[in-house]
């Protein structure tokens, strides 16, 4: 990425969001929130919200508009800007770098890969799969060097070995689901 900062996953989520059409910031918020499958992996409150659109607007990646309102206060409506877009089309396709990055960020990829088409989230399992693979084969090796005397250490690594075989068993299964 070409920024200084990444944004956090849950701003991707929120970019996410708004991929299809603009939207106000109260109704940004239900989406999140009312959204069975995003919303039971993330939830901010409003005012986290609106902190986060602020920053990504300061970073260009969203543009605001105020909304004169009749009945109600006026309101700014968010729509992503071709940098927004850009970013988050490229986070939506790569596979998490972390392990621990697999049960909120990438299940959120699965998700709107998943509003995109069956190919593209095909695609994310496939590179999700290969990373998990290098990781399991790194752990292999340091598990392999790491002497019987250093007990814990090894009890560690089989522990994380054992987690990235199970995510790939997941991501199997998905597959199988999606494909």
């Amino acid at each position: 990425m070409s920024r200084s900062s990444s944004p956090l996953s849950i701003e991707y989520v929120l970019l996410g969001l708004l991929e299809q059409e603009p939207v106000h910031g109260y109704d940004l918020h239900k989406r999140l929130n009312s959204l069975e499958p995003v919303g039971l992996v993330w939830r901010i409150k409003q005012s986290q919200l609106y902190a986060i659109m602020d920053r990504l607007e300061v970073e260009d990646l969203v543009v605001s508009t105020i909304i004169p309102g009749e009945s109600h206060p006026n309101r700014k409506q968010y729509s992503l800007t071709k940098a927004g877009r850009k970013e988050f089309e490229a986070w939506r396709g790569s596979p998490v770098e972390h392990g621990r990055e697999i049960r909120m960020e990438f299940l959120a990829k699965v998700y709107f890969t998943l509003r995109k088409n069956a190919e593209t989230t095909l695609t994310l399992i496939d590179a999700q799969r290969a990373a998990c693979t290098t990781w399991i084969d790194n752990l292999e090796r340091t598990l392999s060097e790491t002497p019987e005397s250093q007990l814990y250490k090894r009890i560690v690594f089989q522990y994380r070995l054992a987690q990235m075989n199970a995510i790939i068993e997941w991501l199997d299964v998905v597959k199988k689901e999606v494909g």
